[in-house]
């Protein structure tokens, strides 16, 4: 009878915690560039998290469409996400910043020393994203490490959710045992 008591509570208190946190599959479009100010030539990466859409699959790139950007636009590639179940897909890349002569007076996109400019496309299923970035003609130029495909995409809230269920968990498991070597120890 006490174990059902002890399950009950745990079961509650999961279900607690899942019903305040936002939900899986919450249609919410993150898109995040970094660093968020930059030189002219300079390296920016840009991530998108997409919701989640009832599909077979997803492609395997997204277009980012700047006029900042040295080429106008740049593929964005996804990030495999360990095939969660209603979790959508995460696109990560990284696009090179026009050169000076494009921001100076006289050049196409005339602008002064610091200038926001934004990144913007299409998630699969049609969602729009968008995020802006700042280019500074006076910041020194950040390449960056280039080791390769891969990296980490933080900041989940599935992730986020995970982890506190189960550190919940392994919380309402100590307080059993702990609970249950008391009660053997009284009778």
């Amino acid at each position: 009878m006490r174990t059902a008591r002890v399950f009950a509570a745990a079961a509650l208190a999961t279900a607690a915690v899942a019903g305040a946190a936002p939900g899986v599959y919450a249609a919410d479009t993150a898109a995040e560039v970094s660093p968020r100010t930059v030189a002219p030539g300079g390296m920016v990466t840009i991530s998108v998290s997409c919701p989640y859409a009832d599909r077979d699959g997803y492609p395997e790139s997204i277009t980012a469409n700047s006029q900042a950007f040295s080429g106008g636009s740049v593929r964005l590639h996804k990030v495999e996400n360990a095939a969660i179940p209603g979790v959508g897909p995460a696109y990560n890349g990284t696009a090179r910043i026009a050169a000076n002569a494009n921001f100076s007076s006289g050049g196409p996109n005339s602008v002064g020393n610091s200038s926001q400019w934004g990144v913007d496309g299409t998630c699969p299923g049609g969602a729009q994203w968008y995020a802006s970035f700042h280019v500074d003609r006076g910041a020194p130029i950040h390449y960056g490490v280039q080791g390769g495909i891969g990296g980490s995409f933080t900041d989940s809230t599935q992730t986020m959710l995970t982890g506190a269920v189960l550190v919940l968990g392994a919380l309402g498991a100590t307080y059993y045992v702990i609970r249950r070597r008391q009660s053997d120890t009284e009778s």
